[in-house]
């Protein structure tokens, strides 16, 4: 007996679970520019209806078994309402939100409550449209000349290689693609790995918080070190560890960490961070400075109307909140319900959900998992493979069929394999589903 769902003399109805999630998130929204959390519902105690509860939080269809986080995730009711409402705000009051000073306090406001959650400081924090504009301004903004070298891995999304690339052609900088050891067995090999990678040229590190394609953890912390004692810029994309660790930026010793809110976090689409550690961002030129000081060092702020005190990253870099500023409402909601049910207590739900879905697995005839099996070494991505079955076949079958989304992503070893990725909307009975999906597969 895996949910509560499966235990009727403990379940919540549906109404009552619908009712205080539509009135949690009404009451929250109603809040405006305010925190969300002390205004949403309290969530059950009980560990089996705390899930059930969960699962009915996300705008989703709850008959669909979404396991594709990895590559977007669904919406919560309450960042939903909490973005419409700002957006409401915002045309109700345009006399206050036109003044300069409306906007410097609510932008330091957010800055600080991003900062609080990930772990860094106000100063360090830049708002974007996601993870993938993050680092194309961190690849925009470096003085990287001919012959200067960007090591990353054969692994990286595109649109955190693209960037580098482009450069590549405009500047003739070299980007030294590693091959990274397949299942390996510790992170040290993985570590091995890049820093063989580095030369006397190396100027940058870009590498993944996890692995998008098979939910590899990074040994980040031991990377960023190792740059910062060879005086390498190290560039981690969080696209897919932010909302599933639980941890802190300052803690990885990174000098910039990208990562979008519309995936594991839950919130709004459109809204993301860029971490720029205080110590260099002098090194990082302005792409979109929007009139303030583009040039380093940072002195004396620009005083310009509605960026006045606000951080120095977005100062600096560009302010967007008020552009953004719904969005991020929205996802600043996320934000509070992750605390509400504990970041630490998220983590170990989906790794639960992982293992459990790990052994279930090899009762499909001839599964072959790729994602490594080394405690610490994954979190909520499983990747696995079917010899004799095409990937993107199978993920459509089990969509058309069984009402199950997994992902069929592009590895670099040429495997055709396919990705769920499991978050804590998800469920065991989903799983279930899942295997018996494959185990009864049409002949394709």
């Amino acid at each position: 007996m895996h949910d509560c769902e499966r235990d009727p003399t403990t379940r919540l109805t549906r109404r009552d679970l619908l009712t205080s999630t539509v009135a949690g998130a009404l009451t929250a929204a109603a809040l405006g520019t305010g925190s969300t959390a002390q205004a949403q519902f309290e969530p059950p105690a009980i560990t089996k209806e705390l899930w059930q509860w969960v699962r009915m939080q996300p705008v989703a269809d709850v008959r669909e078994a979404w396991m594709n986080t990895a590559s977007a995730g669904s919406t919560l009711r309450m960042s939903m309402a909490s973005e419409y409402r700002a957006r409401e705000i915002q045309s109700n009051e345009l006399p206050s939100f036109a003044s300069g000073t409306r906007w410097s306090s609510e932008s330091t406001r957010l800055a600080t409550r991003f900062a609080r959650f990930c772990g860094c400081d106000p100063d360090e924090v830049l708002f974007t449209r996601g993870a993938g504009e993050a680092l194309s301004l961190v690849a925009a903004g470096l003085d990287l000349s001919s012959g200067d070298e960007v090591v990353t891995t054969t692994q990286e999304h595109p649109a955190a290689l693209s960037p580098w690339l482009v450069l590549a052609r405009r500047r003739g900088i070299v980007v030294r693609q590693v091959a990274l050891p397949a299942h390996p067995a510790t992170p040290q090999a993985l570590f091995d790995a890049l820093a063989a990678g580095f030369t006397d040229r190396t100027r940058v590190v870009l590498v993944n918080h996890i692995q998008y394609a098979d939910g590899t953890v990074m040994p980040v912390r031991e990377l960023c070190f190792l740059a910062r004692t060879r005086n390498v810029v190290s560039v981690v994309n969080g696209s897919q560890a932010l909302g599933v660790l639980n941890f802190q930026i300052h803690d990885l010793a990174c000098d910039f960490y990208a990562a979008g809110f519309h995936k594991w976090l839950a919130g709004s689409h459109g809204s993301g961070l860029l971490f720029a550690r205080r110590e260099m961002q002098d090194r990082l030129w302005a792409t979109e400075p929007r009139g303030f000081d583009s040039s380093p060092p940072i002195n004396t702020p620009t005083r310009s109307a509605g960026n006045d005190d606000v951080p120095a990253a977005l100062h600096k870099f560009g302010n967007v909140v008020p552009q953004l500023w719904p969005a991020l409402r929205g996802s600043e909601a996320a934000l509070d319900f992750q605390e509400q049910i504990n970041r630490a207590r998220i983590e170990a739900r989906m790794r639960e959900l992982v293992l459990y879905a790990r052994m279930r697995l090899p009762q499909v005839p001839g599964v072959e998992i790729l994602t490594p099996a080394a405690p610490g070494m994954w979190a909520g991505i499983l990747t696995f493979r079917m010899p004799g079955r095409i990937a993107s076949d199978v993920a459509t079958a089990l969509a058309r069929i069984n009402r199950v989304h997994i992902a069929a992503p592009h590895l670099p070893t040429g495997a055709d394999a396919l990705r769920l990725s499991l978050g804590i909307f998800n469920s065991h009975d989903e799983i279930d589903r899942l295997i018996s999906g494959l185990q009864h597969l049409p002949k394709l």
